[in-house]
């Protein structure tokens, strides 16, 4: 039986996030407050053991990665699967001038005609990524992932078959961000199954309800 633990942590707050323009495989750096997003989320896992980090290979998850890792010398691999969604031509366009047409695209994934991502290229990289990961990994291992917001609102889908919309309902619920830069959970995979261990701002009881035992 082989279990590998994953800590996820997305990207400190960029100025593309402050400036409220689209950000996909575009990069831009980190803001002051992104800066201490990875600082808290730092102090966070400061308490757990890591062996190694697989990180996007966008800037703003190096700079985070590298403040997360603080003090630890542990080997860092850099990973274009765990890349952020491709929006293609809809790259840096402002959000809210945007809203009805990101708003229909967002949903099904569909950024293909504008050189971006499909619903189907997503999931099969999201989901070779993490395999691959987990078979390289040895049992016992602790992963911390640098990515990103979509990639891993996705894997809720992809790993975890819970709907975006229950996900963000648990969050709202609660009166927190859905999506909050830094620190966002722990899950595992035990011999091929995946399981959802911690989520930022839920408690372990609503772990439980939302993902199930």
């Amino acid at each position: 039986m082989k279990t590998v633990r994953f800590c996820y942590v997305r990207h400190g707050e960029t100025l593309f996030n402050k400036l409220d323009r689209m950000q996909g495989w575009c990069d831009s750096p980190l803001t002051e407050k992104g800066i201490r997003d990875a600082q808290d989320a730092r102090d966070i896992l400061k308490d757990v053991h890591l062996d190694y980090a697989w990180i996007s290979t966008s800037e703003r998850c190096r700079d985070t990665c590298e403040i997360v890792l603080e003090g630890r010398d542990i080997p860092v691999f850099p990973c274009k699967g765990l890349k952020e969604i491709n929006f293609g031509t809809f790259e840096a366009v402002i959000q809210h001038e945007n809203k009805e047409e990101l708003d229909r695209r967002r949903p099904l994934v569909d950024w293909e005609d504008a050189g971006g991502d499909s619903y189907e290229t997503l999931r099969t990289r999201l989901i070779d990524t993490y395999n691959s990961i987990y078979e390289k990994a040895a049992d016992g291992d602790t992963i911390l992932i640098v990515s990103h917001g979509g990639t891993w609102i996705w894997l809720q889908k992809f790993l975890f078959n819970i709907t975006q919309e229950s996900f963000f309902r648990a969050k709202i619920k609660k009166g927190v961000s859905p999506l909050p830069n830094g620190y966002n959970g722990i899950f595992c995979c035990q011999d091929g199954r995946w399981k959802m261990l911690k989520v930022r701002d839920l408690t372990d009881e609503e772990v439980r309800e939302l993902y199930g035992e």
